[in-house]
């Protein structure tokens, strides 16, 4: 019996450690589908391409790997906030092209969300509107 009560103590004290992510529906691994500019209305589908945001704690990374160009990562490492209905990302990490996934002011980009779910997320600011998948 004592044992069993170690045990779970020990359990107990591991897993309060650890970073709880509160990020609800927004955390998780998103697959970009399609970047449509909303001066223009040009749709560019990316479902083709291996184009994603990673977002856990207040982490945001991003990552690309185009049929076109083997093995380029454009993207980055950044922090966001989730406030409302908006999404405010700042890159600390930049690679070569950010605009590939979406970011055109990496500083201080604000997205609108339009949808948030379990599986689907629609991000819009100024100058993109972005449709992810959960992956």
């Amino acid at each position: 019996m004592k044992r069993i009560i170690y045990i779970f103590l020990s359990a107990t004290l591991l897993l309060s450690c650890q970073k709880a992510d509160d990020n609800g529906d927004l955390g998780g691994f998103w697959k970009l589908l399609k970047i449509e500019d909303v001066a223009t209305g040009t749709i560019e589908n990316t479902k083709e391409y291996k184009r994603f945001w990673c977002i856990q704690l207040d982490l945001l990374t991003t990552m690309s790997e185009d049929d076109d160009s083997y093995n380029s990562n454009y993207g980055g490492k950044g922090r966001f906030q989730h406030v409302g209905n908006s999404l405010y990302i700042q890159m600390i990490e930049k690679r070569t092209d950010l605009t590939k996934v979406g970011i055109h002011n990496p500083e201080n980009e604000r997205f609108g969300v339009v949808l948030l779910n379990s599986d689907k997320m629609i991000l819009r600011s100024d100058k993109v509107q972005l449709d992810f998948r959960k992956f």
